[in-house]
């Protein structure tokens, strides 16, 4: 997934199609400065697939840009009740979400804080309100600080969201020690929450925040482990298999793609690997370390350990 492609972006990954150096298949979101319209592609849409449009509403949590409901648990220097800041007035991201979700467009917003998850979901009812879509699978991307009551709201709209499960184990100690607190930080990336919300998620790594490592994000996912070892927000943790299907059959049913990808199916194009074991059988802190032995993209092997 391409998050926020502009038109050089998407040109040039064209260009690399086209030549034969890029074999992977691509999911693009567009920057909202192409106003919906992505340049001519020679590509075809199974190679490069416009999902729609990314936005922003609020930066990061380490960074002291996400935007909080509360103040940061330790404050930065010189600030007093900082709570972060939206990246604009909510008026004018429901203005612009309403005018991409007339044109049909999937909207994904980046929403880290919580402050920030209520724009947004108030930009997403506003958008169907003025013009009701029904499927439309809006995207709320990272929703690390997800509220219980943002997530029955999640499930009220048919808001899908993308959770930056990674944190847990890159920032989680960070998170509980100094931006959020014990008791904020336990759910972050609630998970097991958006389930029994019966909300489908994605899981996702945030390139080059933190590296692409499907199987790490299962690991977190299932143990809660940060990179102190510690474990943060147990109640949060879901299963190996539902950890799976979040970075496989649920993520290609959140990019309209589920009929050609995301599951071993007759009729689907071959895209998969192979592991050297099995993720649902050896020990869940194991997980981490099963190894890609194959890729194979249309019937094809691309690469071998």
């Amino acid at each position: 997934m391409i998050a926020g492609a502009s038109a050089q972006t998407l040109q040039d990954l064209d260009a690399a199609v086209v030549a034969g150096t890029l074999s992977l298949r691509i999911s693009a979101l567009l920057a909202p400065s192409l106003d919906g319209r992505a340049p001519p592609l020679r590509a075809t849409p199974e190679r490069i697939h416009i999902t729609g449009v990314k936005l922003l509403q609020d930066g990061s949590i380490q960074g002291h840009t996400g935007y909080l409901g509360a103040p940061y648990y330790r404050q930065p220097e010189g600030k007093q009740d900082y709570r972060g800041y939206a990246s604009r007035p909510r008026e004018e991201l429901i203005q612009m979400v309403t005018g991409f979700h007339q044109q049909g467009l999937r909207v994904a917003i980046h929403g880290n804080g919580d402050a920030a998850i209520d724009d947004i979901l108030e930009a997403f009812a506003a958008a169907q309100k003025a013009n009701p879509r029904p499927d439309a699978r809006h995207r709320l991307e990272h929703c690390q600080t997800a509220r219980e009551d943002q997530l029955a709201r999640m499930e009220q709209l048919g808001v899908s969201p993308s959770f930056f499960v990674g944190h847990v184990y890159y920032w989680g100690d960070r998170h509980r020690d100094i931006f959020l607190g014990p008791e904020r930080a336990e759910r972050i990336s609630p998970l097991a929450s958006a389930l029994r919300h019966h909300l489908r998620f994605t899981v996702h790594n945030d390139t080059p925040v933190t590296p692409v490592n499907p199987l790490l994000l299962v690991w977190v996912a299932v143990n809660r482990v940060t990179s102190s070892g510690k474990v943060l927000g147990k109640r949060e943790a879901i299963s190996v298999m539902d950890a799976l299907r979040s970075v496989t059959s649920e993520a290609a049913w959140q990019n309209f793609e589920e009929q050609d990808r995301g599951s071993l199916e007759p009729g689907k194009l071959a895209d998969f690997v192979i592991l050297d074991r099995n993720p649902l059988t050896v020990p869940p802190m194991a997980i981490r370390d099963v190894q890609v032995v194959e890729t194979i993209i249309g019937g094809e092997r691309v690469s071998a350990r």
